[in-house]
């Protein structure tokens, strides 16, 4: 049991990375969002229908933070918006693409370290809300728009 406490202690640590410091820091200003964690196998257990489209967008995620929060009852403005993403960029996001999607606005950053992709985050606003999708690891770019409907579903 000693051994099992240590252990838990040890790794505690590094769970706490799963999210960029940017994200971490909005869900603390904003405590009343709605918000997800999922490891890898968390999202392998979401696919009860064994569908491979599925499996394969989320083969190379290790960890992913959703945020929703209200942008109405938060009086969330564009220029708070703007400061967010400069926080993320601070933190070594690049710009990867931005796109309209099911009535959304997406913008969509990536951060590498040596050309290897290790983390997307999704910014999506609309008249309604402010979404983040922070992704650790690896999302095939041809999967994005596929990603984004099955976390704008979420409720």
């Amino acid at each position: 049991m000693k051994k099992l406490l240590t252990l838990v202690l040890i790794a505690l640590p590094l769970l706490t990375v799963a999210q960029s410091k940017t994200t971490k820091s909005l869900q603390e200003k904003y405590d009343d969002a709605f918000g997800l964690f999922f490891y890898n196998n968390t999202l392998n257990m979401l696919n009860q229908t064994d569908d491979e489209d599925f499996a394969e967008l989320i083969k190379d995620i290790d960890k992913m933070k959703f945020l929703r929060i209200d942008r109405k009852a938060n009086k969330i403005e564009p220029s708070e918006i703007k400061e967010l993403i400069a926080d993320y960029k601070d933190e070594d996001f690049e710009d990867l693409m931005t796109m309209r999607h099911e009535g959304m606005n997406v913008q969509v950053y990536i951060q590498e370290d040596d050309g290897v992709t290790t983390g997307l985050v999704f910014v999506m606003t609309d008249d309604e809300s402010l979404s983040v999708l922070d992704v650790k690891g690896k999302v095939p770019m041809n999967q994005l728009a596929n990603l984004i409907s099955k976390v704008k579903s979420i409720d």
